[in-house]
């Protein structure tokens, strides 16, 4: 490729990609980039956290179970959460993005479709990437659900 074909493509991909940012920036809250593509994610119907309004959530309902706390979250990158007590959280299913958890001196590295029950539900961690988890306060022993 000639020197002068080399500048044109540089400028070339240099508009391209200002064009694009100026388009994702006229887009509303958050867009989300997934193993399958993107996401355009408004929060409409979703609640902050109380402790950080960054942190999204929406509750699932068990219409047979009301002991069943379930809990769709979208944790924005760099979110960092403090050791706490957690009664509602017992296990963590990544469905995307990546996360640490620190629980009981050991740390955890959460990525996406990985599930963790853990010990306890006092823990902190840091979120490393956008990440989506579901949670859940059921724990099994000897094929029994405690919550």
């Amino acid at each position: 490729m000639t020197n002068e074909r080399q500048v044109i493509l540089d400028k070339v991909n240099k508009l391209i990609s200002k064009r694009t940012e100026e388009i994702k920036s006229k887009l509303p809250y958050y867009i989300h980039e997934i193993d399958d593509g993107l996401i355009f994610r408004y929060f409409t119907d979703w609640s902050d956290c109380e402790h950080n309004g960054d942190i999204k959530y929406r509750k699932i309902i068990n219409k047979e179970d009301n002991k069943d706390i379930t809990i769709f979250y979208y944790l924005p990158k760099g979110v960092r959460f403090e050791l706490d007590k957690r009664s509602y959280i017992h296990c963590l299913s990544c469905l995307s993005g990546k996360m640490e958890i620190n629980c009981n001196n050991k740390k955890y590295l959460i990525s996406g479709f990985d599930k963790i029950c853990l010990d306890t539900n006092e823990f902190e961690g840091t979120i490393i990437e956008d990440t989506y988890i579901v949670t859940t306060n059921k724990k099994y022993i000897n094929n029994r659900i405690n919550y």
